[in-house]
């Protein structure tokens, strides 16, 4: 069991009871070379029977808790981490489905110590294809790579600080933070794309992230998610969510110019939705291993414009 306040580096793990790929996950960190002390939190969202932590047990893993959060949702599992206290002054987050190489902690630590003047950072990510499985023409297409399995490649060679020509954040199963983020009472919100919107409204705030490119991971990402109902739900999901965070954030302001521009909100939104809308339609002469992708972006366009487009949203935010 880890000592609170002994570690640099505190690892948040949720699972929903995925035993056998967080062993794998837990190995990797285990044949990590770091000189410095860190723990594994791993956050039992409600999995039965309850995990154990002697069924965890890893060799060269230098510290290790368990704790269980009964209420389902990865946002409850990382509250339920940082609300239990004494993680170290900086807190990564992977999901129990990475592929961890023997650099990563080195190179999440060096990124911190390296650029002081960022809060949030995170690194590369890839596919590891399930063994076995099909690998549609689709899948291949940067939507779905980025969409559906979670790659991140921002650049090789260079630090690319967030929504500066480059996505606002970073995917939800591989980024790190400074501790004092959630010090001042921030937690992740109870929202599908919590992560994403954690990081937003950080950002929102003032503080700064970072895209690195010396942290690298694999997501060895679950078989199920080869489905072109999944790819579309999520599009539908980021849609929808993306726009209510938009909207919250750029809530009303007293000058004139802001009241005009959000009233003028739903009408923009519905010239834009025309645009998605036939989007759509052409998306079904793509060729085969583009059309998947073309309808999801047009889903995630037409679900964004739908819910800027809700009067209620408005006043909500207000």
């Amino acid at each position: 069991m880890s000592t609170p306040g002994k570690h640099v580096l505190s690892i948040i793990i949720p699972t929903p009871g995925r035993v056998e790929s967080l062993r794998e996950v837990l190995a990797g960190l285990a044949a990590c070379k770091s000189a410095e002390p860190y723990e594994v939190v791993v956050v039992d969202n409600a999995s039965e029977p309850p995990i154990r932590a002697e069924v965890l047990a890893t060799p060269g893993i230098p510290a290790l808790r368990v704790l269980r959060e009964m209420q389902r949702g990865k946002s409850y599992a990382l509250n339920c981490a940082i609300d239990a206290g004494g993680l170290a002054e900086i807190v990564a987050v992977i999901d129990d489905d990475m592929a961890v190489p023997p650099d990563w902690i080195r190179g999440v630590l060096g990124s911190v110590q390296r650029l002081p003047q960022y809060d949030i950072f995170s690194g590369r990510s890839h596919v590891v294809w399930p063994a076995g499985a099909p690998r549609p023409g689709w899948a291949n297409e940067p939507l779905a790579q980025g969409l559906l399995f979670s790659v991140l490649d921002v650049s090789p060679d260079r630090d690319v600080e967030f929504g500066i020509g480059c996505p606002r954040f970073p995917s939800g199963n591989h980024f790190w933070f400074r501790r004092a983020l959630v010090d001042t009472g921030e937690r992740f919100p109870h929202v599908w794309t919590n992560e994403a919107q954690f990081v937003i409204r950080m950002l929102d705030a003032g503080r700064r992230g970072v895209f690195v490119p010396e942290v690298t991971i694999g997501h060895r990402f679950q078989p199920e998610l080869i489905d072109p109902r999944k790819f579309l739900e999520r599009a539908h999901k980021i849609g929808r969510e993306m726009a209510e965070l938009d909207v919250s954030l750029g809530g009303p302001k007293s000058s004139l110019t802001a009241r005009v521009r959000s009233s003028l909100r739903p009408v923009r939104a519905f010239f834009e939705l025309c645009g998605w809308l036939a989007l759509w339609c052409v998306s079904f002469l793509r060729p085969a291993a583009k059309r998947l992708p073309a309808r999801a972006q047009a889903v995630w366009g037409i679900e964004y414009c739908k819910t800027r487009m809700n009067p209620a949203l408005g006043r909500a935010a207000r």
